[in-house]
Protein backbone atom coordinates (compact mmCIF):
# COMPACT_ATOMS: atom_id res chain seq x y z
CA UNK A 1 0.00 0.00 0.00
CA UNK A 2 1.08 3.63 -0.50
CA UNK A 3 -0.50 7.12 -0.62
CA UNK A 4 -1.61 6.68 -4.89
CA UNK A 5 -3.70 3.69 -3.64
CA UNK A 6 -5.54 5.02 -0.37
CA UNK A 7 -5.86 8.99 -1.20
CA UNK A 8 -8.17 10.77 -3.25
CA UNK A 9 -7.07 13.81 -4.82
CA UNK A 10 -10.38 16.54 -4.78
CA UNK A 11 -12.96 14.63 -3.44
CA UNK A 12 -14.79 17.62 -2.07
CA UNK A 13 -14.73 20.66 -4.94
CA UNK A 14 -13.57 24.46 -3.58
CA UNK A 15 -17.11 25.19 -2.97
CA UNK A 16 -17.56 22.45 -0.50
CA UNK A 17 -14.44 22.47 0.88
CA UNK A 18 -14.85 26.57 1.72
CA UNK A 19 -18.71 25.46 3.01
CA UNK A 20 -16.72 22.95 5.26
CA UNK A 21 -14.18 24.99 6.91
CA UNK A 22 -17.62 26.99 7.67
CA UNK A 23 -19.44 24.19 9.27
CA UNK A 24 -16.20 23.23 11.28
CA UNK A 25 -15.43 27.05 12.44
CA UNK A 26 -18.99 26.86 13.85
CA UNK A 27 -19.59 23.70 15.60
CA UNK A 28 -16.31 24.24 17.32
CA UNK A 29 -18.02 27.81 18.49
CA UNK A 30 -20.21 24.96 20.54
CA UNK A 31 -20.06 25.69 24.30
CA UNK A 32 -17.62 23.31 26.24
CA UNK A 33 -20.09 20.59 27.61
CA UNK A 34 -23.01 21.39 25.31
CA UNK A 35 -22.60 18.22 22.98
CA UNK A 36 -23.79 15.32 24.66
CA UNK A 37 -21.42 12.44 22.36
CA UNK A 38 -18.40 14.83 23.40
CA UNK A 39 -16.55 18.15 22.39
CA UNK A 40 -13.28 18.07 23.81
CA UNK A 41 -10.42 20.66 24.44
CA UNK A 42 -6.40 20.00 25.17
CA UNK A 43 -4.17 22.01 27.19
CA UNK A 44 -1.90 24.07 24.95
CA UNK A 45 0.04 27.26 25.53
CA UNK A 46 -2.66 29.38 23.75
CA UNK A 47 -4.84 27.63 26.77
CA UNK A 48 -7.30 25.41 26.38
CA UNK A 49 -8.48 24.71 22.82
CA UNK A 50 -11.17 22.52 21.37
CA UNK A 51 -9.96 19.10 19.60
CA UNK A 52 -12.02 16.86 18.50
CA UNK A 53 -15.64 17.10 18.47
CA UNK A 54 -17.82 13.18 18.08
CA UNK A 55 -21.21 12.58 16.40
CA UNK A 56 -21.45 15.76 14.96
CA UNK A 57 -23.45 14.98 11.83
CA UNK A 58 -26.44 14.09 14.42
CA UNK A 59 -26.62 17.54 15.07
CA UNK A 60 -25.62 19.34 12.07
CA UNK A 61 -27.06 18.95 8.85
CA UNK A 62 -24.04 20.44 6.46
CA UNK A 63 -22.23 17.75 8.14
CA UNK A 64 -24.97 15.19 7.88
CA UNK A 65 -24.87 15.62 4.03
CA UNK A 66 -21.66 15.02 3.62
CA UNK A 67 -21.61 11.63 5.22
CA UNK A 68 -24.40 10.28 3.91
CA UNK A 69 -23.30 11.76 0.49
CA UNK A 70 -19.72 12.18 -1.02
CA UNK A 71 -18.02 10.50 1.99
CA UNK A 72 -20.53 7.23 1.79
CA UNK A 73 -19.95 6.74 -2.05
CA UNK A 74 -16.35 7.10 -1.15
CA UNK A 75 -16.47 4.40 1.38
CA UNK A 76 -18.74 2.17 -0.35
CA UNK A 77 -16.29 2.28 -3.74
CA UNK A 78 -13.04 1.36 -1.30
CA UNK A 79 -15.17 -1.51 0.49
CA UNK A 80 -16.91 -3.07 -2.85
CA UNK A 81 -20.42 -2.91 -1.18
CA UNK A 82 -23.69 -0.51 0.37
CA UNK A 83 -22.49 0.54 3.62
CA UNK A 84 -23.62 2.27 6.71
CA UNK A 85 -22.19 5.65 8.60
CA UNK A 86 -22.02 4.67 12.55
CA UNK A 87 -19.60 7.42 13.54
CA UNK A 88 -17.85 10.65 12.65
CA UNK A 89 -16.13 13.42 14.37
CA UNK A 90 -14.18 16.08 13.48
CA UNK A 91 -10.48 16.33 14.81
CA UNK A 92 -9.02 20.20 14.86
CA UNK A 93 -5.14 19.75 15.19
CA UNK A 94 -4.48 23.68 16.23
CA UNK A 95 -0.77 25.09 16.39
CA UNK A 96 0.68 23.29 19.22
CA UNK A 97 -2.13 20.79 19.53
CA UNK A 98 -1.21 17.05 20.23
CA UNK A 99 -0.94 13.98 17.51
CA UNK A 100 -1.91 10.15 18.13
CA UNK A 101 0.02 7.26 19.20
CA UNK A 102 -0.29 4.41 16.31
CA UNK A 103 -3.49 2.51 16.47
CA UNK A 104 -5.68 0.67 14.56
CA UNK A 105 -9.58 1.43 14.25
CA UNK A 106 -11.03 -1.82 14.31
CA UNK A 107 -9.49 -2.20 17.74
CA UNK A 108 -12.07 0.71 18.91
CA UNK A 109 -15.51 -0.88 17.06
CA UNK A 110 -15.75 -4.36 18.79
CA UNK A 111 -18.64 -6.44 17.12
CA UNK A 112 -17.89 -4.70 13.52
CA UNK A 113 -15.94 -7.19 11.10
CA UNK A 114 -15.11 -4.92 7.99
CA UNK A 115 -14.59 -0.87 8.71
CA UNK A 116 -13.48 2.06 6.16
CA UNK A 117 -13.02 5.62 7.46
CA UNK A 118 -12.84 8.37 5.20
CA UNK A 119 -10.99 11.08 6.61
CA UNK A 120 -10.94 14.61 4.51
CA UNK A 121 -8.63 17.60 5.04
CA UNK A 122 -10.30 20.38 5.68
CA UNK A 123 -6.82 22.35 5.84
CA UNK A 124 -3.95 21.17 4.22
CA UNK A 125 -2.22 18.68 6.12
CA UNK A 126 1.58 18.56 5.95
CA UNK A 127 4.49 16.98 7.42
CA UNK A 128 4.84 20.63 9.51
CA UNK A 129 1.32 20.96 10.44
CA UNK A 130 1.10 16.97 11.89
CA UNK A 131 -0.13 14.93 8.46
CA UNK A 132 -1.05 11.32 9.08
CA UNK A 133 1.13 8.17 8.52
CA UNK A 134 0.15 5.01 7.13
CA UNK A 135 2.04 1.71 7.62
CA UNK A 136 1.67 -0.61 4.81
CA UNK A 137 1.33 -4.63 4.83
CA UNK A 138 -0.90 -5.20 7.77
CA UNK A 139 -4.05 -7.39 7.55
CA UNK A 140 -4.34 -8.47 11.26
CA UNK A 141 -4.56 -7.03 14.61
CA UNK A 142 -1.23 -6.14 16.02
CA UNK A 143 -0.19 -6.37 19.91
CA UNK A 144 -0.82 -3.52 22.19
CA UNK A 145 0.11 -1.87 25.12
CA UNK A 146 -2.77 -0.93 27.68
CA UNK A 147 -3.70 2.36 25.98
CA UNK A 148 -4.74 -0.24 23.40
CA UNK A 149 -2.02 1.82 20.88
CA UNK A 150 0.06 -0.45 18.84
CA UNK A 151 3.16 -1.57 21.08
CA UNK A 152 6.62 1.08 20.31
CA UNK A 153 8.82 -2.24 19.40
CA UNK A 154 6.36 -3.10 16.94
CA UNK A 155 4.88 -0.33 15.31
CA UNK A 156 9.48 0.74 14.93
CA UNK A 157 9.42 -1.97 12.45
CA UNK A 158 6.42 -1.37 10.41
CA UNK A 159 6.69 0.59 7.00
CA UNK A 160 5.38 4.32 7.02
CA UNK A 161 4.64 6.57 4.67
CA UNK A 162 3.36 10.53 5.09
CA UNK A 163 -0.24 11.22 3.67
CA UNK A 164 0.54 15.00 2.77
CA UNK A 165 -3.38 16.17 1.78
CA UNK A 166 -4.52 19.81 0.15
CA UNK A 167 -7.73 21.09 1.45
CA UNK A 168 -10.60 18.52 0.08
CA UNK A 169 -8.57 15.62 -0.57
CA UNK A 170 -9.09 12.42 1.44
CA UNK A 171 -7.56 9.14 2.55
CA UNK A 172 -9.13 6.15 2.97
CA UNK A 173 -8.23 4.58 6.36
CA UNK A 174 -9.21 0.37 6.29
CA UNK A 175 -9.89 -0.67 10.33
CA UNK A 176 -6.60 -3.26 10.39
CA UNK A 177 -4.60 -0.02 8.38
CA UNK A 178 -2.05 1.05 11.20
CA UNK A 179 -1.58 4.84 11.95
CA UNK A 180 -0.11 7.89 13.56
CA UNK A 181 0.11 11.72 13.22
CA UNK A 182 2.66 13.90 15.48
CA UNK A 183 2.05 17.47 16.72
CA UNK A 184 1.10 20.71 14.46
CA UNK A 185 4.35 22.34 14.74
CA UNK A 186 3.20 24.81 11.89
CA UNK A 187 1.38 28.32 12.77
CA UNK A 188 -2.08 26.90 11.32
CA UNK A 189 -5.07 24.66 12.37
CA UNK A 190 -4.75 20.96 10.71
CA UNK A 191 -8.41 20.18 10.47
CA UNK A 192 -9.92 16.94 9.47
CA UNK A 193 -13.02 15.00 9.35
CA UNK A 194 -13.44 11.73 9.88
CA UNK A 195 -16.67 9.54 9.27
CA UNK A 196 -16.70 5.75 9.60
CA UNK A 197 -18.64 2.92 7.94
CA UNK A 198 -19.19 -0.40 8.07
CA UNK A 199 -21.01 -2.65 5.14
CA UNK A 200 -24.95 -2.04 5.74
CA UNK A 201 -25.57 -6.19 5.90
CA UNK A 202 -23.18 -6.27 9.11
CA UNK A 203 -26.17 -4.39 10.33
CA UNK A 204 -23.42 -2.03 12.91
CA UNK A 205 -25.46 1.14 13.78
CA UNK A 206 -24.48 4.19 14.82
CA UNK A 207 -26.80 3.98 18.26
CA UNK A 208 -25.25 0.85 18.83
CA UNK A 209 -21.35 2.17 18.79
CA UNK A 210 -21.80 5.28 20.82
CA UNK A 211 -23.95 3.54 23.34
CA UNK A 212 -21.01 0.99 23.47
CA UNK A 213 -18.50 3.99 22.90
CA UNK A 214 -19.97 5.60 25.95
CA UNK A 215 -19.69 2.47 28.26
CA UNK A 216 -16.67 1.53 27.74
CA UNK A 217 -15.01 4.92 28.80
CA UNK A 218 -17.19 5.33 31.91
CA UNK A 219 -15.70 1.86 32.75
CA UNK A 220 -11.98 2.55 31.99
CA UNK A 221 -11.65 5.80 33.64
CA UNK A 222 -13.28 4.18 36.39
CA UNK A 223 -10.64 1.76 36.31
CA UNK A 224 -7.52 4.05 36.07
CA UNK A 225 -8.90 7.53 36.82
CA UNK A 226 -8.10 9.45 33.37
CA UNK A 227 -10.58 11.24 31.43
CA UNK A 228 -9.86 10.51 27.82
CA UNK A 229 -11.41 11.62 24.45
CA UNK A 230 -11.74 8.09 22.46
CA UNK A 231 -11.53 4.84 24.02
CA UNK A 232 -8.24 3.71 22.55
CA UNK A 233 -6.42 6.48 24.46
CA UNK A 234 -4.67 7.17 21.75
CA UNK A 235 -4.32 10.67 22.07
CA UNK A 236 -0.89 12.40 22.91
CA UNK A 237 -2.19 15.42 24.41
CA UNK A 238 -3.42 16.54 27.74
CA UNK A 239 -7.12 16.27 27.79
CA UNK A 240 -9.39 18.92 29.61
CA UNK A 241 -11.24 16.98 31.69
CA UNK A 242 -14.85 18.12 32.14
CA UNK A 243 -18.27 17.09 33.94
CA UNK A 244 -20.79 14.83 32.39
CA UNK A 245 -22.77 17.08 30.10
CA UNK A 246 -26.65 16.50 30.30
CA UNK A 247 -28.56 13.73 28.50
CA UNK A 248 -29.32 16.52 25.35
CA UNK A 249 -27.19 18.48 23.38
CA UNK A 250 -27.72 22.60 24.55
CA UNK A 251 -26.17 24.27 21.43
Amino acid sequence: MNAGEVVHRKLLDAAQVEALRGWAAEIEAWPTGSHVWGHYAEHTTDGPRICRTENVSVCHSGVASLVAGVLADCAAGALGEPVTAFKDKINYKQPGGAGFSTHQDKLAYPGVERVMSILVAIDDCSLESGCLFLAGGVDEVLPVDERGVVRAEVASELDWFAVELAAGDAVCLDGLAPHYSAANRGDSPRRVIVASYAPTAEGYERAHYYAQRSERMRRDTEQDGLFRISTLADFDGAEVETDVVADHCTH
